[in-house]
């Protein structure tokens, strides 16, 4: 983030880089995790025609929902994500940050109404011990919290960032 560096975080700011960076790895051992079932499972199938069971629901349920979501906030802690500056680049310093704080606000409040629906979902999902049947069955309910974990953090991730334009010197 080109706001904040580390030598001049607050313990907060610390704790959310720090749980953004974690979440990044946990979702770089999904993509590992990942890849390794589904090549396991491809070779299987074609060399011993002895696939791996239920790959695409562990696949789809567990790591493609890690790998999405849990590393959001870092992305966004190291300016990571896609822009398109067409407009600012014809505009001065000032509207500049005037603009970046703008869009940072609408995504947080973005991340933040997606943060509050996805708990509400996960918390009726594990209420009810969600799960999907294929030769065997597959309980899924814990993926669910991922999405308003990941989410929730890049609210914070942007919240920050706005502070940090709002109040550059502190």
């Amino acid at each position: 983030m080109t706001d904040v560096s580390p030598g001049n975080e607050t313990w907060f700011e610390t704790g959310v880089r720090k749980t953004s960076n974690g979440f990044n790895f946990i979702a770089a051992i999904a993509l590992v995790a990942m890849m390794l079932h589904v090549n396991i499972d491809v070779l299987g199938r074609y060399l011993f025609n002895a696939p791996l069971p239920m790959t695409t629901e562990v696949v789809s349920a567990y790591y493609m929902v890690a790998v999405v979501f849990l590393p959001l906030a870092a992305i966004e802690w190291s300016d990571g994500h896609i822009s398109v500056e067409i407009i600012s680049q014809f505009i001065g310093e000032t509207p500049q940050r005037f603009l970046m704080l703008a869009t940072g606000l609408v995504a947080a409040a973005y991340f933040a109404g997606i943060t509050w629906r996805t708990w509400l979902v996960a918390i009726r999902k594990f209420e009810v011990g969600e799960f999907i049947t294929g030769v065997a069955v597959l309980s899924i309910w814990p993926t669910r919290f991922l999405v308003p974990l990941g989410c929730g953090l890049i609210v914070l991730v942007l919240l920050i960032k706005a502070y940090r334009r709002l109040f550059p010197k502190s």
